[in-house]
């Protein structure tokens, strides 16, 4: 059934009250009563993004945390109907506000996006394993890889220092995060760079590791040999240790 314009605009003007604070007239509320309209939304907002942030929170404190979330909420957003969408949106806002250098706090990007990432891989929907089998051999085997994973590029390693340490190490970080086959649980692993190039690169090809390890001798600078064997057996051993790989793939 379709409302009615009239309603339509009174909807309108509540949802521009409950984000700004500027009192309108809206027939059919009790005067006095509007701002506690405004309260209740302003709470799961922000119980939702501090939830969503908790890291976040703890490094710029709670006053300077309540001002990123008043100027989000007064800027006319959320938007999106979808609760747990919210962090997702914030984070865009002072992203694209670049809110991180007004505020002087470089991290904050990097910060927000990590924690996101968090929610976002442990909400995806379910990508199809592939067949596998338990045993077999690193380097002459076809690898089985979790699929439930992303990768983020980050320009302070806020995933595995304090942000106090992070501000003063500007380069290229990668952080992988994953769901665990079974639980679910979101869990993360810090790449460096040519691992990454090595983590993605094995995955499109979609051979075993022996049949591509001198590319990856080329790009490291290396003599390919026995040093390079062990190194990649055991970078892959771990990601086998971990639940990334899943196991090897049927011939």
């Amino acid at each position: 059934m379709s409302l009615r314009e009239e309603t339509i605009q009174i909807q309108e003007l509540l949802g521009e009250y409950c984000r700004t604070g500027e009192e309108q007239e809206l027939p059919g509320v009790t005067p006095g009563r509007i701002q506690h309209y405004r309260r209740l939304v302003w709470n799961v907002v922000s119980d939702t993004l501090a939830t969503a942030f908790p890291i976040t929170v703890a490094a710029l404190g709670e006053d300077s945390w309540e001002l990123l979330v008043d100027d989000f909420f007064a800027a006319g957003l959320p938007q999106t109907p979808q609760v747990w969408k919210l962090p997702f949106e914030f984070y865009r806002f002072h992203a694209d506000r670049e809110t991180g250098k007004r505020i002087r706090k470089r991290f904050l990007d990097d910060l927000l996006l990590f924690e996101w990432m968090e929610i976002e891989v442990h909400t995806m929907t379910d990508r199809p394993y592939p067949e596998f089998v338990a045993e077999g051999d690193l380097l002459h085997d076809r690898l089985a890889f979790n699929p439930e994973h992303e990768i983020v590029q980050l320009e302070y390693p806020v995933h595995t220092h304090p942000v106090s340490q992070a501000t003063e190490m500007k380069g290229e970080y990668y952080a992988l995060l994953y769901r665990l086959p079974g639980s679910g649980n979101v869990q993360f692993l810090a790449l460096s760079v040519l691992n990454t190039y090595i983590f993605t690169r094995l995955q499109e090809a979609d051979v075993p590791l022996n049949e591509i390890k001198g590319e990856f001798a080329r790009v490291a600078g290396i003599e390919s040999g026995r040093y390079l064997d062990d190194a990649l057996k055991k970078f892959f051993g771990d990601l086998l240790d971990r639940k990334l790989i899943l196991g090897f793939k049927r011939e």
